[in-house]
């Protein structure tokens, strides 16, 4: 089996409500790349890459860009299954994180497609089944509630809580959610690295009264001292995620030893860095979760094979962001039951594209 082609195609659907984050994050709507890799044997692996600008620096343009002139040319003619030496020539560029995660899962796919299998086999076989979180963007307070309750009532039992700007609010919120939510549900707070480190430390502290599981990334990546002098002064463990983009960074944290907890995502690592990840984790005795990139249901599937194929991803993963799309480019919608998605049984990711949204949402 070769590679014959690989095709990008940008789309746009919009959101529910806009979701906002961090000092810088916000987001109207998913504007992401389908990325599917045909081979000569009519497979044909598909996959999402997921532009995120004030994250990886990466736009919707530059993956096109990154995929059409520079990846493809350099992978056409390989056999899918040869991922490492694939790999190896996808590193001969810089960065471009999504760009490659994303031609790294396509791939994956269109093996366990010729292989007959279903991904979550294929790549570990621990479960077909994965259970979700929800992730609730900075709003008002009793639209936190709200929403937290709305979702609550589906079944899911588990919250990221997006805090950082007002520490004082995110107090109060963490206090209100555990109020209204009840002592079972696992509830976690993001500061998406908005916290200087005094600050982070007295409201972690804080919020660890209400029963926080644990936090994400509360100060700047960079600074690891503080990260540790965080992690040294509070009680619950820290959640690493833009301090581990790569296995060097997971490798260097797991040194350090401030974290805790690892969040993997398979739109910026693919399937081969994020095994590698998952390994170095399992080796530390860290426990991980599928961190959420705003997938479609396309990417979803991807990271939710990958998730419930590891026995080490041990928390709700947080990839419930398809829900909060107005539509989605699936034929078949993902089966979610009682915060569980179960995984099809169909060889690959077990997407079905809906051609007809495609051709609605695509942008060229």
């Amino acid at each position: 089996m070769k590679i014959t082609e690989v095709e990008a195609r940008p789309f746009k659907i919009p959101l529910k409500t806009p979701l906002k984050w961090g000092l810088t994050g916000y987001m109207e709507a998913a504007e992401h790349v389908l990325v599917r890799v045909h081979t000569d044997s009519g497979v044909v692996g598909v996959a999402e890459a997921t532009p995120r600008p004030t994250i990886y620096g990466e736009s919707q343009a530059s993956i096109l860009y990154a995929i059409r002139n520079w990846f493809a040319p350099m992978i056409v003619g390989l056999d899918p299954n040869h991922t490492e030496k694939i790999w190896a020539k996808l590193e001969g560029i810089r960065w471009n994180p999504t760009a490659k995660g994303a031609i790294d899962l396509a791939l994956y796919d269109a093996v366990a497609k010729a292989k007959g299998v279903p991904l979550w086999e294929m790549l570990g076989g621990h479960s077909d089944r994965l259970p979700i979180g929800w992730m609730l963007g900075i709003r008002s307070i009793p639209e936190m509630i709200q929403e937290a309750l709305d979702i609550r009532s589906k079944g899911i039992k588990a919250f990221k809580v997006k805090v950082g700007l007002d520490p004082a609010k995110d107090i109060q919120v963490i206090q209100s959610l555990r109020e209204h939510l009840g002592p079972d549900v696992l509830i976690y707070a993001d500061a998406n690295m908005a916290y200087s480190v005094s600050t982070a430390i007295r409201t972690i502290k804080k919020m660890e009264e209400y029963g926080l599981a644990f936090v994400e990334e509360p100060v700047p990546a960079w600074d690891w001292k503080g990260r540790l002098k965080v992690a040294q002064a509070i009680s619950i463990p820290i959640m690493g995620d833009e301090s581990v983009f790569t296995p060097q960074d997971v490798a260097r944290e797991i040194d350090l030893g401030a974290i805790g907890v690892i969040s993997i995502k398979t739109p910026r690592t693919g399937y081969t860095l994020s095994m590698k990840i998952m390994h170095l984790a399992e080796m530390a005795g860290i426990p991980c979760l599928m961190g959420t990139q705003g997938e479609t249901g396309v990417g979803t599937l991807a990271s939710a094979q990958f998730g419930a194929s590891r026995r080490n991803v041990s928390y709700p993963s947080e990839i419930s962001f398809f829900l909060a799309l107005k539509d989605d480019l699936l034929a078949e919608p993902i089966s979610l039951q009682d915060g569980i998605i179960d995984l099809p049984r169909r060889p690959g990711n077990g997407a079905i594209l809906d051609e007809e949204k495609i051709k609605k949402y695509r942008m060229d």
